[in-house]
């Protein structure tokens, strides 16, 4: 008598919660100063309590710390800022910014951990700028399942979702979905979708944020307005996945 093993395994659920984005909007504006300062004006630590639940951990996965900084310039001016991990600079860079207009920073850290330090300098190159927003945020990217599945991506959520000091969230973009091909960066979708047998790129997983991975990774995205503050994009994160693994085995 000929055994049949069923061709899917039962269905595994990978559910993720996003956590509130930390958000702080000073009473009083801080004065940005002309040079460098010696203590970053942004800083956050990495804490267990920020990270995304998951109801079923992946194999592997990989967190982008989200820092965004914002403020106002009264003279038109230049804007400079510095990313600093754990002390090292990460990145640098600075744009203009016209007089009465808001600035805001959106800085992505890839590939941070627990107990990480994530930093954002800020100086000027007039006197009568300030600083007075900041927020953060940790994402997940190149969520990694092993072996051939059953994939059926279900529902996603736009993050951050911010709601202090005006905002304006200007895009959003879907993650990118790679497979299991070595030149292959993979296709933004969006759910629901299904694919009949999926297995993870080695590299970027199942699939890859756009912000902070694609593009941005270790790097900022820049923007001015004259009433919006921040104004930022958004990466719609995937919030549930159906998985039944595929059995190829057959037995007699």
């Amino acid at each position: 008598m000929t055994r049949l093993t069923p061709l899917y395994s039962s269905l595994k659920a990978f559910q993720i919660t996003y956590q509130t984005p930390q958000e702080t909007l000073l009473t009083t504006p801080e004065t940005l100063p002309t040079a460098e300062p010696a203590t970053p004006q942004i800083s956050y630590t990495v804490a267990d309590a920020d990270l995304p639940d998951i109801s079923i951990q992946p194999e592997s996965k990989m967190l982008i710390g989200v820092v965004i900084g914002a403020g106002q310039f009264t003279t038109a001016g230049t804007l400079y800022w510095k990313m600093l991990k754990n002390g090292s600079a990460v990145n640098d860079g600075s744009f203009s910014v016209s007089a009465n207009y808001y600035y805001t920073i959106n800085a992505y850290f890839l590939d941070v951990a627990v107990g990480d330090t994530l930093e954002l300098s800020l100086w000027s190159s007039v006197s009568d700028s300030v600083w007075d927003y900041k927020a953060y945020q940790i994402q997940i990217t190149r969520f990694k399942v092993l072996g051939n599945f059953r994939l059926e991506y279900k529902t996603a959520s736009a993050q951050p979702a911010l709601t202090e000091g005006n905002p304006s969230a200007l895009a959003t973009r879907p993650s990118r979905f790679c497979f299991d091909r070595a030149s292959d960066y993979g296709q933004e979708i969006s759910p629901p979708q299904t694919w009949d047998v999926y297995r993870s790129h080695e590299t970027y997983g199942m699939y890859r944020l756009h912000y902070g991975d694609r593009i941005y990774a270790n790097g900022v995205s820049t923007y001015t307005h004259p009433t919006y503050r921040p104004v930022y994009i958004r990466n719609e994160c995937p919030t549930l996945f159906h998985i039944r693994f595929l059995n190829l085995e057959m037995g007699v």
